[in-house]
């Protein structure tokens, strides 16, 4: 009998848990998550206490999961559980300081301030008019109250940090769950994680000398071949993994993005998106390349927008979300002829700060924001710094960003005339 796994997480660590749940599918488990067994009007209350229900729970202990009410109210409905102690399993993203008192107490100090912010906001409000408000008191307060003993006890038993746990197969979690003769599939996940090309064919193919091929396992051989653009033998692989697991998201997800990068079968990749999204409505990766693939090859603007504005959703945090649609704007805009529109200048730019604000070190935002900025709203002086941060980011952009740069000088210099 398979256990029940609830992940429990910040939203900031969205990619994180989006990798987890990647490999653990390899090692045939699956995870209770929110935003895919949440469903429209749903109680978020009513699932949290899922985790009191789940035979097992991943906690993502991170900065901001400590600073995050909904997470510590799910930690805290785990701690109301007999044997609470053998269901939690903890991952530590980050470096925390959480070894040591002062470090603990500046969690304590946290949600003390948290607390006399909110009593301070309700002193002049009737307890009636406020009842909820009056609740998320009562929550920061429990928080509040048991956040060092909950710190106390992770940073007390042996727990592992999140490279780690790649870096083994997930053998940790695989123990505590009792699960035994998966060997073979933590070999092929460890396979599927390794970055040389050629030592990677290599383990493959002593991996299939040695077991029964799974549809992970095609799969993998697939990326191989198209690594090494061998594509005719990838789409063969690519069949192979799906004829024995049609319902293999990831699966179909890579083989969608090979035929989008070939230029080839748009409607087939088109249909290979469609589906990892119906299996995994919370596939970011899927919905922002059939977001992609709608717009260029489609010119469906405003389905791909749907799906840009369907991972904001459930994952706020996606920065590429906001260049997507920006880059949508921009493109309507100059077809509707209200490119300098002052309306539209405000929108692209608020979209490119929030891709920014998400990940300064996003090249694609900066040369798109960069663009924008000096074929459209003659800011010659932020469009350099913007593209200069390109070269600060990758060296070998160099050739570009010079050609981009003079660009720029002669938009000014036609500003001038």
């Amino acid at each position: 009998m398979k256990s029940s796994i609830f992940i429990s997480y910040s939203w900031n660590e969205s990619k994180i848990v989006d990798e987890i749940e990647s490999d653990i599918s390899q090692l045939q488990l699956s995870l209770t998550r929110d935003v895919r067994d949440l469903k429209y009007k749903d109680s978020i209350t009513k699932f949290m206490d899922q985790i009191r229900e789940s035979d097992y729970a991943i906690l993502l202990i991170s900065d901001s999961y400590l600073k995050s009410k909904n997470c510590m109210v799910e930690a805290r409905n785990l701690l109301k559980e007999r044997e609470w102690d053998k269901k939690i399993l903890p991952i530590v993203i980050g470096n925390l300081d959480i070894y040591n008192s002062n470090g603990r107490l500046q969690y304590t100090k946290y949600w003390k301030n948290q607390k006399d912010i909110l009593e301070n906001e309700l002193a002049d409000v009737t307890p009636i008019s406020a009842i909820s408000a009056i609740k998320d008191l009562k929550a920061i307060e429990d928080i509040y109250l048991s956040i060092n003993d909950f710190i106390s006890y992770i940073s007390d038993i042996k727990h592992i940090n999140y490279e780690d746990l790649r870096k083994e197969g997930y053998k940790s979690i695989l123990d505590a769950l009792g699960m035994k003769d998966v060997t073979h599939l933590i070999e092929l996940l460890l396979i599927s994680l390794m970055t040389d090309i050629s030592k990677k064919e290599i383990l493959l193919d002593e991996w299939f000398d040695k077991y029964n091929p799974t549809s992970d396992a095609y799969s993998i051989r697939a990326s191989i071949s198209k690594s090494k653009r061998n594509f005719d033998r990838a789409i063969i692989n690519f069949d192979k993994s799906l004829a024995l697991n049609d319902n293999n998201a990831y699966a179909l997800n890579n083989y969608g993005y090979m035929l989008m990068g070939l230029d080839q079968d748009p409607e087939k990749a088109k249909k290979l998106f469609a589906k990892a999204i119906k299996i995994i409505p919370n596939f970011t990766e899927a919905r922002l390349n059939l977001g992609c693939l709608l717009s260029h090859k489609f010119n469906d603007d405003i389905s791909a927008r749907e799906q840009y504005q369907e991972i904001i959703k459930y994952n706020p945090t996606e920065a590429k979300v906001y260049n997507n649609l920006a880059n949508i704007e921009i493109r309507n805009a100059v077809k509707s002829n209200t490119i300098n529109n002052k309306v539209t200048a405000k929108v692209v730019c608020e979209l490119y700060e929030k891709s920014l604000e998400l990940n300064p070190n996003y090249i694609e935002a900066h040369l798109g924001y960069g663009n924008y900025l000096a074929e459209f709203m003659s800011d010659f002086c932020a469009a350099e710094k913007h593209f200069k941060k390109i070269t600060e980011l990758d060296a070998n952009a160099k050739c570009l960003v010079e050609t981009l740069l003079e660009r720029v000088d002669s938009l000014r210099k036609l500003n001038k005339k």
